[in-house]
């Protein structure tokens, strides 16, 4: 891609970064807690506990992916109008969670009798009581979704008990905080067991669970980098160098369950990768300068395999047409022509 510039010249730039100047007002409520292992719930682990405003896995994607201001639009310490993202798509997972790693908000379903007709949770009291629910840290679900969850579960604990996995619901939702080359990190683990000789797990629930689809999942969201991300913080907390598990699980039946660990090579370009998040938070930490994408015209060009489909496809019509003497969209058109389909003289 052209028109692309070296981070390291972004706090040079008059004006970059400049609606991240200055840090947002300190919540006068929120708890800072040191360097080690700590069990806090969601919320507060989600508005940032550090010493200082921190680098979470979710954070070093988006300062990857996109930019520094995007990472300074979702801190929680850093932007004064940061609101915790609250989205129905996010409700099977949270739940799901909840059954299986026994942590985390409980989830509630909402009474079939407050349901419209068409069975959407849209009258007023269905509202009033996902309100309530919420309000109350738990997750409102439908009754055909808490049989879901249960579904799940039973999957999740068949499979795990069999791979000879414990998911230990006392060692669930772990949040490590340690300072990594000079920046605060946070990580909230799902499970991490009490023997430190064992992995640590992140359960993600998904729409398909090969592994093939799972290695898809890892690359399209920069799960690599949070797994190596969530490594280096509980051994900065607690000195144990711990191997990293992924447990996939597909939400609709038959609820099958993947567990996957990153090779070596893949590992190897993840410490790379959080290595130059860490970089770039720091440095834009200290500028005090939060810079987007590059101004100018960016040339971008489709990948090879784009390319090569797309002569392939072409060398093949090619070849139709010095075979038949016609182009094969031709053919495609008498091909379905009335007079070349039997009438069934019945209908």
């Amino acid at each position: 891609m052209d028109g692309a510039w070296p981070f390291d010249d972004a706090p040079k730039r008059p004006g970059a970064g400049k609606p991240a100047a200055t840090p947002a007002p300190e919540r006068a409520e929120q708890p800072r807690l040191a360097a080690g292992v700590h069990q806090i719930d969601g919320e507060d682990y989600h508005r940032d506990p550090c010493p200082e405003a921190s680098l979470s896995s979710t954070l070093a994607k988006t300062m990857l992916g996109q930019s520094p201001l995007h990472a300074w639009t979702a801190s929680p310490r850093l932007n004064p109008d940061w609101e915790p993202v609250n989205k129905k798509t996010f409700d099977i997972g949270r739940a799901a969670h909840r059954a299986i790693l026994g942590a985390g908000g409980d989830y509630v379903a909402i009474p079939r009798s407050m349901l419209a007709s068409n069975g959407a949770a849209s009258t007023k009291e269905a509202k009033a009581f996902i309100e309530d629910a919420r309000a109350a840290g738990q997750t409102p679900l439908k009754e055909d979704e808490v049989a879901q969850i249960h579904a799940m579960r039973a999957k999740a604990q068949d499979k795990l008990t069999a791979l000879q996995i414990d998911l230990d619901p006392a060692r669930s939702e772990m949040v490590a905080i340690a300072e990594i080359d000079g920046v605060w990190c946070r990580a909230m683990i799902d499970n991490v067991p009490l023997d430190a000789r064992l992995p640590i797990y992140d359960f993600k629930t998904c729409e398909n669970a090969s592994p093939e689809a799972c290695q898809k999942a890892i690359l399209n969201y920069g799960y690599d980098v949070q797994a190596e991300h969530y490594r280096q913080v509980w051994h900065a907390a607690t000195g144990e160098d711990r191997v990293f598990r992924f447990v996939f699980q597909e939400k609709s039946a038959p609820h099958e369950v993947c567990v996957v660990e990153l090779g070596a090579d893949t590992l190897l370009i993840a410490r790379k990768k959080i290595a130059r998040a860490r970089e770039m938070w720091g440095l834009c930490l200290r500028a005090g300068q939060w810079p987007g994408y590059p101004l100018g015209v960016h040339r971008v060009d489709l990948p090879s395999w784009a390319i090569e489909r797309w002569l392939e496809r072409e060398s093949h019509e090619a070849q139709i047409k010095r075979d038949t003497g016609r182009d094969i969209l031709a053919a495609s058109y008498a091909a379905q022509s009335p007079e070349n389909h039997e009438v069934n003289p019945w209908a």
